[in-house]
């Protein structure tokens, strides 16, 4: 589901079955293979006439907004939707322009409706993926579940009394960088491509191969890899805005934390 295996664990068998329908009706909603789910609805029709969406579908699309804010355009949903399409990676539905914008600053999003001012392509891929991770653990702790574990793709989210040990392994060599204790909250890494590129960004720093970052919740866990990939002036700022952490994997194979902007008190 949202282009990647789904492990959940909890200690309550009923539970683990309401994290699932979390998670599938968030790909119902966001997948951009589904055509007909919101994604693609916005996608087909939203630069014609105003597409009335999902109120899920307005949380992540309000949250990424405001990323693409904070960033000052290092997270961008409209950039990664272009790239997408034009490396083959989500489909071209029937009635779909090709799309003619790649700047989130055209995407328009008023309560639960969504305009787009000329041709576009949304992808909320992993911010999608992340609040279906933080949907799933709400749905296991609603369900009677005292301790859980959401594992999407990478993006993780758990609670309980003790902490749950993660593993954050080099995206290239498949081998172990870091153990991480994930207590009640989420991790999330993203990485570039084997060559350096990483197609879904505006930009990319240099010498960083992946960026690894804790926070609160999973949705912005995975959104705020993005933004500490780029490098942007933007990152530490963004980190205190989410409450989160990060360390990032250098091309020479070490480990720098990254640290988030002070308060001002």
């Amino acid at each position: 589901m949202l282009g990647t295996f789904v492990e959940i664990t909890a200690d309550c068998e009923r539970a683990i079955d309401a994290g699932f329908e979390a998670v599938e009706l968030a790909h119902r909603l966001m997948s951009a293979h589904e055509p007909d789910s919101d994604v693609s609805s916005i996608n087909r029709f939203a630069h014609l006439r105003p597409v009335e969406i999902d109120p899920w579908t307005a949380l992540v699309l309000e949250r990424a907004i405001g990323w693409s804010r904070h960033s000052e355009g290092a997270f961008d949903i409209v950039c990664a939707g272009k790239s997408a399409v034009e490396n083959g990676l989500v489909p071209m539905h029937p009635g779909q322009h090709s799309p003619e914008v790649s700047h989130w600053t055209w995407l328009e999003l008023s309560g639960s409706s969504v305009r787009l001012m000329r041709p576009a392509c949304i992808d909320l891929g992993g911010i999608a993926k992340g609040f279906a991770v933080d949907r799933a653990v709400a749905a296991l702790k609603a369900a009677g579940a005292d301790a859980g574990l959401v594992n999407a793709g990478g993006d993780i989210g758990g609670f309980g009394a003790q902490a749950w040990p993660v593993q954050v392994v080099d995206p290239q060599a498949r081998r172990a960088i870091a153990n991480v204790a994930v207590p009640n909250g989420a991790i999330a890494t993203s990485s570039v491509l084997p060559d350096g590129r990483a197609w879904h960004l505006p930009g990319i720093a240099p010498d960083i191969q992946s960026a690894t970052v804790c926070a609160p919740s999973a949705m912005d866990a995975d959104a705020l890899t993005k933004v500490v990939l780029s490098g942007s002036s933007t990152v530490s700022r963004c980190l205190r805005i989410a409450n989160a952490r990060a360390f990032v994997l250098t091309g020479a194979g070490a480990i720098q934390s990254v640290e988030p902007e002070r308060k001002v008190a």
